[in-house]
């Protein structure tokens, strides 16, 4: 993981030195909702996510942009089975392709997909009604903590300011016994540099 998050990094700083005038870094932050979804997910409903980070904008050809992205993301969701919310922290690596309309030079509205990866660096303690105790990423009982799945949405730039709303859906599932996916909806907000 280490390994990727340096890559995307210096692909960033590589990029930026060589970067036409749309070209640039901006810092994005959002909130929403996250839940699981999958066939056993009866017991679970959504809770408060959020995510903060940094992203590149690179046009590879007219209104066409790769946009590799490095967050720090809260997902998780309510759970009847445990006391308390289910808590996940992740480092996720996003890498859009991207198609922006301009409407004027200072204004573009723009849809974007991709996948993205994800490795759980943080997650709460669960309190099960059976009276075992357990992180949510411990190694015998817990979660995995690596994710990837796909992630979508539309956006608006306006003098660089962005503000746009993205869903995104883990396909890889959280323990290897249930079928739960993780799943996320929010806003996001951001200023280009």
């Amino acid at each position: 993981m280490k390994k990727i998050l340096f890559s995307v990094f210096f692909l960033m700083v590589a990029l930026t030195t060589s970067a036409q005038d749309d070209n640039g870094i901006y810092f994005k932050a959002g909130i929403g909702t996250s839940s699981v979804v999958g066939s056993d997910t009866d017991a679970a409903s959504a809770t408060i996510s959020y995510k903060v980070g940094v992203a590149y904008d690179w046009e590879v050809a007219n209104n066409f942009y790769i946009i590799p992205e490095v967050d720090y993301v809260a997902k998780g969701f309510k759970s009847s089975n445990v006391i308390g919310n289910i808590n996940m922290t992740y480092i996720q690596i996003p890498i859009f392709a991207a198609y922006k309309y301009g409407i004027t030079d200072d204004i573009k509205i723009g849809a974007q997909v991709g996948p993205y990866f994800s490795y759980g660096i943080f997650g709460s303690d669960i309190d099960v009604f059976n009276g075992v105790d357990f992180n949510i990423f411990d190694s015998d009982l817990g979660y995995k903590r690596f994710d990837a799945g796909v992630i979508a949405g539309i956006s608006a730039e306006f003098y660089g300011f962005t503000v746009g709303f993205e869903y995104s859906r883990g396909f890889v599932k959280l323990d290897p016994n249930y079928s739960q996916f993780n799943q996320a909806l929010g806003v996001t907000f951001g200023y280009k540099f």
